[in-house]
C-alpha cells in the first residue's frame, strides 16, 4: 500500500514536471512567436525602406543624369561651331570629353582693331557648377576683349568680377594671346593655365610659353591676383598649340602620366604636318600611351598656323613699317561697321565734320565697287580693307578678289551721254573727296589718301 503511494507521489511528480516543462516551452514559443512576428515586420519595414531608397536613389540618379546631360549641352553650346575667319591666320581645334563634364572653353574673337584674340580656359569642378561658371566667364571674357587688346588687363576686369559672382571655392585658368597679323607679334597673359608651344618649321624647334600669373575667379584673389604681359615674335608657318591640362594628366595602364615632355616630343615629330592632320596625330599619340585607360578629364587641343605678313602687303600700297589696320568685309550689311570704326579714328586725330563726311562717301564707294562689282556680291568671296589714320594723313585701301577694271578707260559721270549710267561715279567721287587715288595694276585695289588740311 505504501509502496502504491509511493509510485503514485512519484508519477504526480513526473506528471506535474512535464506540465511544467509544457508550459515553459508553450512560454517560450509564444514568445518566440512574438518576436517572429516582430522580426517579420521588422523586414517588412526594413524591405520597404530599402524599395523606397532604392527609388529615391533610382530618382537621384536619374536626375543627376539629367544635369551632367544639361551641362554637356550647356558646354558644347558654348564651344565655337566654327572659328572665325582672321587675316594671315589658320586655326582648328578638337574637343575630347571624359566622362565627367568639365569646364574646357576655347575662343578665337576678331577684336574691334582687328587683332586676333585667341583664348583657351579651364574651369575647376565637373557638372552643372562647372558649366554655369564657363558660360559667365565666356560672356566676360568676350566684353572685356572688346573694350581691350591687352590679354593682362582682360584677365584683371574678368577677375575682378567673377570673384563677384562666384562664391565657391572654384576658379578657372586660363591663356590669352592677341596677335598683330600685320606684325606677327602675340602679346600674352597665362593666368595659370598650362603654357601654349610654339613649332617653328624652319628650325623644329619648340618654344614654350610660359610667365607669370594667378588664376581667376577664386574669391580669395579679388584683391591681390595680378598678371603680366609678355610678347613673342612669331614667323610664317609657325605653329601655335594651346591646350588644357586632361592631355597631360592622361595616365597608361601602370599609373604614369602622359606629361608636357611626351607631348612637345609629339609636337616635335609632328609639327610639319596640316594643323589638322597635326591634332590628329597627337590625340593618336596620348590614345596609345594609355593604351585604354579611361581618360580623368576632357581635354582641348587648339593650333594656329602664321601665315606671311609680307605676301598679305604686298598689294596693299601699304608696308609693314607704315602698320596699318586690316578689316575683313564680305557684304554690304557690314558698311555701317567699317565706318564706324575707321570714322572714329579720324574723329580722335582732329579731322573735320566735312572731311570725315567726305570720307564716309569714299569708303561707302570703295567698298561698294568691292563687293558688288569685285567680287559680284559673292558672300564666299572678302574684301580686305587696310586702313591707317594719323594726325597728318589718313590713308585706305580695298582689295578684292575680282578680275580688275581698266580705272584708265572710265567713263566722265558729267557727260551728257552718261549722266544716266551707273558707272564711273564712285571713281569720280573717290578723286574729288581724296587728295591721293592709286590703283594696283590688275584694277582690283583702289588706295584713297586724304591728308589734314588738304583739299
Amino acid at each position: 500500500m505504501t509502496l502504491n503511494k509511493d509510485r503514485l507521489q512519484t508519477y504526480k511528480q513526473r506528471i506535474y514536471s512535464l506540465l511544467s516543462s509544457c508550459k515553459r516551452y508553450r512560454d517560450n514559443y509564444t514568445t518566440l512567436l512574438e518576436k517572429s512576428k516582430k522580426t517579420e515586420k521588422m523586414l517588412e519595414d526594413r524591405s520597404r525602406t530599402v524599395t523606397e531608397l532604392t527609388y529615391k536613389l533610382g530618382r537621384i540618379h536619374s536626375e543627376l543624369d539629367d544635369e551632367m546631360e544639361t551641362a554637356k549641352r550647356i558646354q558644347e553650346g558654348l564651344m565655337p561651331k566654327e572659328l572665325p575667319e582672321a587675316v594671315n591666320l589658320r586655326a582648328t581645334a578638337i574637343y575630347i570629353p571624359a566622362g565627367k563634364v568639365g569646364g574646357d572653353l576655347y575662343d578665337i574673337i576678331i577684336t574691334p582693331r582687328q587683332k586676333i584674340a585667341i583664348l583657351i580656359f579651364d574651369v575647376s569642378g565637373h557638372g552643372i557648377p562647372a558649366a554655369l561658371i564657363t558660360a559667365m566667364a565666356k560672356m566676360l571674357f568676350a566684353n572685356a576683349i572688346e573694350k581691350s587688346d591687352s590679354p593682362a588687363e582682360v584677365f584683371r576686369e574678368v577677375n575682378k568680377q567673377l570673384c563677384n559672382f562666384i562664391k565657391t571655392e572654384q576658379y578657372l585658368t586660363a591663356f590669352l594671346g592677341v596677335i598683330d597679323p600685320v606684325k606677327d607679334v602675340m602679346t600674352y597673359s597665362r593666368a595659370g593655365h598650362v603654357p601654349p608651344l610654339v613649332f617653328n618649321t624652319q628650325t623644329s624647334s619648340v618654344t614654350k610659353l610660359d610667365s607669370k600669373g594667378f588664376f581667376i575667379g577664386h574669391s580669395a584673389l579679388l584683391n591681390i591676383a595680378e598678371y603680366w604681359n609678355s610678347e613673342v615674335q612669331l614667323a610664317p608657318d609657325d605653329k601655335i598649340l594651346f591646350y588644357t591640362d586632361g592631355l597631360t594628366e592622361g595616365c597608361s595602364e601602370d599609373g604614369k602620366l602622359y606629361g608636357a615632355e611626351r607631348l612637345r616630343d609629339a609636337f616635335i615629330r609632328n609639327g610639319s604636318y596640316d594643323i589638322k592632320t597635326l591634332l590628329d596625330k597627337l590625340v593618336e599619340d596620348q590614345e596609345t600611351f594609355r593604351q585604354g585607360t579611361p581618360l580623368r578629364d576632357d581635354f582641348t587641343l587648339l593650333c594656329v598656323e602664321i601665315q606671311d605678313s609680307t605676301h598679305l602687303l604686298t598689294d596693299s600700297g601699304f608696308t609693314r613699317e607704315d602698320e596699318p589696320n586690316i578689316l575683313l568685309v564680305s557684304s554690304m550689311n557690314e558698311m555701317e561697321n567699317i565706318c564706324s570704326i575707321i570714322l572714329r579714328e579720324l574723329d580722335k586725330c582732329g579731322y573735320g565734320d566735312k572731311t570725315i563726311k567726305q570720307y564716309k562717301i569714299c569708303i561707302f564707294e570703295m567698298i561698294t565697287n568691292a563687293i558688288l562689282h569685285g567680287n559680284k556680291n559673292d558672300p564666299s568671296k572678302k574684301a580686305v580693307v587696310f586702313y591707317k589714320v594719323t594726325p597728318v594723313s589718313a590713308s585706305m585701301s580695298v582689295i578684292d578678289e575680282g578680275d580688275g577694271f581698266d580705272y584708265n578707260n572710265l567713263p566722265d559721270p558729267l557727260s551728257p551721254e552718261n549722266r544716266m549710267k551707273d558707272h564711273g561715279r564712285g571713281v569720280f567721287l573717290m578723286r574729288h573727296y581724296f587728295d591721293e587715288v592709286l590703283f594696283n595694276t590688275k584694277g582690283n585695289r583702289i588706295l584713297g589718301r586724304k591728308y589734314h588740311g588738304g583739299k
